[in-house]
């Protein structure tokens, strides 16, 4: 009879692993806030194939991907739509990928596109990686951004790490720093963030970013939240400001991001 319920139990929890396990993420965000002096509304929505099924039981589960090695291409598409009469929505599709080899190489590609009305601009980014360890990696990247008025080009080195702590609680950490070259100025920036996952269902990280190129400068900081109700379910948000010095004037801008997304 024991053995019988030991069996009953691990079959048990064997499918509820393997249901935990995903390959598919679509997902849907809305955002509002102010730039400047004015008021915006925003609706995304975006989705990530795996190439394997994402192994959950490695640490957090805003982390699987990450923990888990995991190739995949996504997508993302956001449009705002500024508070202003006759104003143009500002879209932005975005396209990409990353993949891991056997060996831990990792290479990544995205190409971005955003439409405002009279303005557009193409953005291609391509990187180049390693894991470090099982839980750490770090990719170099190089950006080029082409639009109506100028060409922009960015260098950057991130760091993105997952550290497990007692009692099923992780911290997360992100660093990056780059070098900016645009068609009249040369520049940097630099970002640091960290998440402390309570537990593999609930993370809380801040971040927080500066940029300096020729006579504009800026700095940003950001509170993010993740909560899985459920395995298969995740509720984020996202409040972010950040104020934007050009000429001597600052423009000041805040908002905040509601997020929801579902693994299959």
């Amino acid at each position: 009879m024991k053995k019988t319920l030991l069996a009953s139990a691990i079959a048990i929890l064997a499918t509820s692993h393997a249901y935990a396990d995903y390959q598919f993420e679509l997902g849907a965000v809305y955002a509002q806030g102010e730039a400047g002096n004015t008021d915006y509304d925003g609706f995304g929505i975006g989705g990530e194939f795996h190439f394997d099924k994402v192994d959950t039981s490695k640490g957090p589960l805003a982390e699987a991907s990450f923990l888990d090695k995991s190739s995949f291409v996504n997508f993302s598409f956001l449009s705002i739509e500024p508070d202003v009469k006759n104003a143009d929505e500002i879209e932005t599709t975005d396209i990409g990928g990353r993949f891991v080899t056997a060996t831990n190489l990792i290479i990544e590609a995205n190409w971005t596109t955003a439409d405002a009305g009279n303005s557009d601009t193409d953005t291609i980014r391509v990187g180049v990686g390693t894991y470090l360890s099982d839980n750490t990696d770090v990719v170099v990247s190089y950006t080029t951004e082409d639009d109506n008025n100028a060409d922009v080009d960015y260098l950057d080195v991130t760091f993105h790490g997952v550290n497990p702590l007692s009692q099923g609680a992780s911290v997360a950490f992100d660093v990056s720093a780059g070098y900016i070259d645009t068609d009249t100025d040369s520049g940097y920036q630099i970002s640091v963030g960290g998440t402390y996952y309570f537990n593999k269902m609930f993370g809380l990280g801040v971040s927080a970013g500066i940029t300096d190129v020729g006579d504009i400068s800026s700095d940003t900081v950001s509170v993010d939240a993740s909560f899985f109700p459920s395995e298969q379910f995740e509720l984020s948000a996202s409040i972010f400001d950040s104020s934007t010095e050009f000429n001597n004037t600052d423009i000041d801008s805040d908002g905040i991001m509601f997020g929801a997304a579902v693994r299959f």
